[in-house]
């Protein structure tokens, strides 16, 4: 009995360690937090607003000028909303950013 006992705390203690590995492997893995703070939120935008272009107008490619944000103005940590401004007037386009869980979360309302 007692080599059963001891074969089972064994492999019990083996899981054990190869649940901490495992869970530790995905936390590394993990890519830090965005920061919260208004250049990274506007970087975001822009990179977004990008990639939302290329979709949405493939033969007018999106030149971005600026972000601006509408009142009361961008709140660390929390987003708000604003505008993108392109060179092309005909692109450019309204915005929502929300910083959730780390990430933010950029919605465009159009295309």
């Amino acid at each position: 009995m007692r080599n059963g006992r001891s074969a089972r705390a064994t492999t019990l203690a083996g899981l054990a360690v190869a649940a901490l590995l495992t869970s530790g492997a995905r936390a590394a893995a993990d890519p830090p937090p965005d920061g919260g703070d208004q250049a990274t939120a506007e970087q975001k935008v822009i990179d977004g607003y990008v990639n939302k272009q290329h979709n949405c107008t493939p033969n007018l490619p999106p030149n971005p000028q600026s972000v601006t944000w509408d009142p009361p103005g961008f709140a660390p940590y929390v987003g708000g909303s604003g505008v993108v401004h392109d060179a092309n007037p005909q692109l450019g386009g309204v915005y929502r950013a929300d910083y959730v869980n780390g990430r933010w979360q950029i919605e465009y309302p159009y295309c």
